[in-house]
């Protein structure tokens, strides 16, 4: 019994520690990714059409 116990508490001391340094190491991808030419956090507007409505077909097209 004593050995199943401290073989569940060694796994989450790691659990906990592995979990903190993948978040530490972790970073967002316009900080990677960051150049003079990429605009990463500003798509723009309108990249879709004036006439889209969200769905998966055409607007003009009656169903």
């Amino acid at each position: 019994m004593r050995t199943i116990l401290a073989g569940i508490c060694v796994t989450l001391a790691l659990a906990v520690v592995a979990a903190f340094a993948l978040s530490e190491a972790q970073k967002d991808s316009f900080q990677v990714y960051a150049t003079q030419s990429v605009r990463v956090g500003d798509p723009g507007h309108n990249l879709v059409g004036p006439k889209w409505n969200g769905e998966n077909y055409a607007p003009d097209r009656d169903l």
